[in-house]
């Protein structure tokens, strides 16, 4: 059955495909897993997004329902869809009776992996896009799936006028943004008149929540809200951060092209860029802990506190160590570099980071036993509190984080975040001075956090803060995630 190009799918059609979807078999347990079905899998999970894409294909990696080199390509489709899944659906809603949220749950992976192809990836022919999801459609809902599926991916691909198409002839209500430079064009109007309604248009466009975008508008204006939203759809390079016990970036990048990665210095030599993760943390460098993972805007305020050899430092919520690695190289790994983490799994994670990248001078702790630690020093220099937040500054490298924004969230976050950010005064001594990041651009997780601290603890003096909104310029150096930081001393 097609979808006709004049007319969408009707009521009694779709309901008649429904009907037999919920019939749907899954796929056979002891059959591996095609990068595609790995791919539905995981964008079909009700866990997902609360995990992240990678946490999922990893279980699927470690279950041996994926086979190892399918993982590079099933991220690719998962990240995509992810990248774009707002803009995605929008775009399909068009052309089926009462929108998108009337196609059943299984089809909607199936059609968002196909239509992402079709309108992002080059390199793959619409047809074989196609082709794939209607396969994909009769795995996980039967034939009269595969053939809806078939009609609205075709339908999708006749509705196309111009697939690449410069941004500035391109007309806005009729054209989705590929990338800074290309726009993909539609035979008629497929977003809202970016005149009357601004944001719904560059929500939609971006695939970012509105009411994530009417906050950039409010907070920073349209232009610049427009910018992060751009960067939002970017592909981010990997930024490495060269282990200074062991290497520097030049060398980093002659190592690495040796094992056939393409990768840069950038001017200042703080940081390597690969444009591609594919296997990187499988190669002998970062198994030799050569390299570190981490952006720049992360590396900053742990540059900013300028840690040096022989001091006393603790990180507060050490995550999986990317900080707390970094203060021990940057103190020479001479000093005593205290992570704290309230999950073991993140504890453990750090040790084998420490021994990797061979650093002795960092000591792990859960929060119950934090306190007796700190009572057996006789100082502590800094206090690094790397706060949980909503992760809107990094929305390329997490596109997930951006599913899970609610607004409502704020107030409960920037509640843990003062908290924390009191329970490191509280420890601290004498001379103890406090870091506060987050990779967060809200004001409500930053600014107001600063201003919610000094009013509340008038002993500390503010020292400096920064926020940085993220770049997706592709030159070496230039890209950067979001974030702020800010630095207090005792008065």
């Amino acid at each position: 059955m097609a979808i006709p190009a004049s007319a969408t799918l009707t009521e009694s059609g779709y309901h008649t495909f429904m009907t037999a979807i919920r019939k749907s078999s899954a796929f056979p347990v002891n059959v591996p897993l095609t990068a595609r079905q790995a791919a539905w899998t995981v964008l079909s999970d009700n866990r997902f997004p609360s995990a992240t894409a990678r946490d999922e294909l990893d279980r699927l990696v470690a279950e041996n329902r994926l086979p190892t080199d399918y993982r590079g390509s099933a991220l690719e489709l998962i990240l995509g869809v992810l990248r774009h899944r707002l803009t995605l659906s929008h775009v399909l809603g068009n052309w089926v009776a009462g929108g998108w949220r009337r196609v059943d749950r299984p089809l909607q992976p199936v059609l968002l992996l196909g239509a992402y192809q079709v309108l992002y990836q080059d390199e793959v022919p619409a047809f074989a896009a196609i082709h794939e999801s209607v396969e994909l459609a009769k795995s996980v809902a039967g034939t009269p799936g595969s053939r809806f599926v078939n009609a609205l991916l075709r339908r999708l691909q006749r509705e196309i006028e111009h697939l690449r198409i410069d941004p500035a002839q391109a007309e806005a209500a009729r054209s989705i943004p590929i990338d800074p430079a290309r726009s993909c064009q539609f035979r008629e109007p497929v977003l809202p008149d970016p005149a009357q309604h601004p944001a719904e248009h560059l929500a939609l466009s971006t695939s970012h929540p509105l009411e994530l975008v009417a906050d950039w508008i409010r907070a920073f204006g349209l232009e610049t809200a427009r910018r992060i939203c751009m960067v939002g759809l970017a592909r981010p390079p990997v930024v490495l951060r060269p282990n200074r016990m062991r290497t520097e970036a030049a060398a980093l990048v002659r190592r690495l092209a040796d094992e056939g990665f393409q990768a840069c210095a950038d001017p200042q030599r703080r940081a390597v860029d690969v444009p591609s993760a594919t296997s990187l943390m499988s190669s002998a460098a970062y198994r030799e802990g050569l390299f570190q993972p981490q952006d720049r805007t992360a590396m900053a305020v742990v540059e900013a506190t300028d840690p040096q050899p022989g001091q006393v430092i603790v990180d507060l919520c050490a995550g999986l160590g990317t900080k707390t690695t970094q203060l021990a190289e940057s103190m020479h790994d001479e000093g005593i570099v205290i992570a704290c983490d309230k999950e073991d799994w993140r504890l453990a994670g750090i040790r084998e980071n420490a021994d990797r990248l061979g650093l002795t001078s960092i000591r792990v702790v859960h929060p119950d036993q934090l306190e007796a630690m700190l009572i057996t020093l006789d100082r502590i220099d800094w206090i690094l509190v790397d706060a949980p937040c909503s992760n809107t500054g990094v929305l390329a490298r997490r596109p997930e984080a951006r599913y899970r924004f609610k607004r409502a969230s704020l107030a409960e976050l920037q509640a843990i975040q003062v908290a924390l950010l009191e329970q490191a005064a509280r420890l601290a001594t004498p001379n103890t001075r406090l870091a506060y990041s987050t990779c967060s651009l809200e004001p409500e997780e930053n600014e107001q956090v600063t201003a919610l601290f000094a009013t509340r603890q008038p002993r500390w003096k503010l020292l400096n803060a920064c926020r940085v909104l993220p770049s997706g310029d592709a030159q070496p150096g230039c890209w950067h995630d979001g974030g702020y930081w800010a630095l207090w001393a005792p008065t």
